[in-house]
């Protein structure tokens, strides 16, 4: 895919400047230096994608299993493996009784994510009531706990990269439950009274919880039924969780049995339940892990082409061991580069020499070789540096709008500086959240060697412009 946009904006604006769609080039001479990228084959410590580590904490009646993130844990994990997602479960084996949450839990929570924001990474969040039973809370407490929650992550949200449905059965997972399924005998069989408890809760997330925040389910059948995304399988009526193409396109699976069984574990219910994920992907997050060996199907010949076919972003660094032991080190190193998206610039053209405040037009191409698009929203920047002054201006750039296995051309007119210098052009695509903005931890890094600023956070084009005195 080939898209050319432009946009006109002053050296120095501060502000996003205005975009128009155009074809062909714009402004082009014939004294551009044309510059050439390889791609690197380097782990990235990219945010919002790739393996994750596991952590859970435990509020239990008699107060143990409490275990608080260590801020230098995370820090390594990211430094030294390029871990950059860390899955939290709460588990809430207490509140299964009990209407009102301890204000220390919810500050030992927003602690939590506090680690988290000082370490450089993002939490996969759930919140659930066992991890040994089916036992869990009736909705209306479950709603309840939602609401008192829903403060502490909103207060957070820049730190939160997904938040799972969660709170319904053992793990969280909506299936063995015993406030939430008619018969729990037979959790596979919901009454539609069932299904509207069930709509309670995922109803209680999307109306508390801010709307930057990523919500995920366990199976494409909640968000079919209960946002009317997709075709009812359950033949039943549909409990809508409140309906809403803004909604539904907030809320994304987590497949946590990836590549077991013939369904995934349940997973795919339905025939047409893969093409709708595949579908789904396009525009939201797809993450989980695998819990089975399933001989060729878990493989990594397999494992690979599922992997892109569904646009991966995370997956569990730490189970099931013996199905990623299995894809063999250039497998597992494959799936560390591609989850999520994996952005590398291909070629950029920069004008050798322009006199101070004349336009002058800068092109750039990238291309996605990840699995998935990126899928939070971030600002872009062409940076100017020279010896005296430095300036960023902004670029009709949608990171998300760049797919896997797409490139995009993209090209900005902008004022030279007014004041005369050489000038090295950098691209800056830093986190949208004023609180991280400034942290390279989130800033994307590009797969090219030698472009990685680290220290600003950057990226090096290696090209420069002169500016030169103004004519006259």
């Amino acid at each position: 895919m080939l898209v050319t946009v432009s946009a006109v904006a002053p050296a120095g604006a501060s502000g996003t400047s205005g975009t128009s769609g155009t074809s062909g080039t714009v402004g082009m001479g014939a004294d551009d230096s044309i510059r050439r990228y390889a791609a690197s084959s380097a782990l990235l410590a990219n945010p919002d994608r790739g393996f994750y580590h596991y952590t859970e904490t435990h509020l239990r009646k008699d107060g143990s299993g409490a275990v608080p993130l260590d801020v230098a844990q995370l820090t390594r994990w990211r430094t030294t493996e390029g871990v950059t997602l860390v899955y939290r479960v709460f588990y809430l084996e207490r509140l299964v009784d009990e209407d009102a949450i301890d204000p220390r839990y919810l500050a030992s929570v927003a602690a939590d994510l506090d680690a988290a924001r000082a370490a450089g990474v993002r939490l996969v969040l759930r919140f659930a009531y066992s991890a040994d039973s089916d036992q869990d809370a009736p909705a209306a407490r479950v709603v309840g706990h939602i609401r008192q929650l829903a403060p502490v992550l909103n207060a957070n949200a820049e730190v939160i990269a997904t938040l799972q449905a969660g709170f319904v059965g053992r793990w969280g997972e909506w299936y063995y439950s015993r406030s939430f399924a008619s018969d729990p005998a037979r959790p596979w069989v919901l009454s539609d009274a069932d299904w509207a408890a069930r709509s309670a809760v995922l109803t209680a997330l999307l109306d508390s919880t801010a709307a930057t925040i990523p919500v995920q389910v366990r199976y494409p059948a909640i968000k079919q039924r209960l946002l009317g995304e997709g075709t009812d399988q359950s033949g039943g009526r549909a409990a809508a969780a409140g309906s809403g193409p803004a909604r539904a396109a907030r809320v994304g699976i987590h497949n946590d049995c990836f590549l077991a069984g013939t369904d995934d574990y349940g997973t795919f219910a339905a025939p047409t339940d893969r093409a709708w994920l595949a579908a789904q992907t396009r525009s939201v997050v797809l993450g989980g892990e695998t819990c089975a060996p399933n001989g060729s199907r878990s493989a990594w010949p397999s494992a690979s082409r599922e992997l892109a076919a569904y646009r991966y972003t995370f997956l569990n660094a730490d189970y099931h061991r013996s199905v990623l032991l299995s894809w063999g080190a250039q497998g597992r190193a494959e799936v560390r580069r591609r989850l999520g998206y994996r952005l590398a610039l291909t070629q950029s053209r920069v004008p050798v020499r322009v006199p101070a405040g004349e336009r002058m037009t800068v092109r750039l191409t990238l291309r996605n070789d990840g699995y998935a698009a990126a899928l939070r929203a971030r600002p872009a920047y062409l940076v100017l540096r020279g010896l005296r002054t430095a300036t960023r201006v902004p670029l009709p750039l949608d990171v998300r709008r760049v797919a896997p296995g797409s490139t995009v051309t993209f090209a900005v007119t902008v004022r030279a500086p007014a004041t005369p210098d050489r000038y090295r052009l950098a691209l800056a695509l830093p986190d949208s959240s004023p609180r991280l903005a400034r942290n390279p931890a989130y800033a994307i890094q590009l797969a090219n060697a030698g472009v990685w600023q680290a220290s600003a956070g950057t990226n090096d084009l290696g090209q420069s412009v002169l500016v030169t005195p103004a004519a006259g």
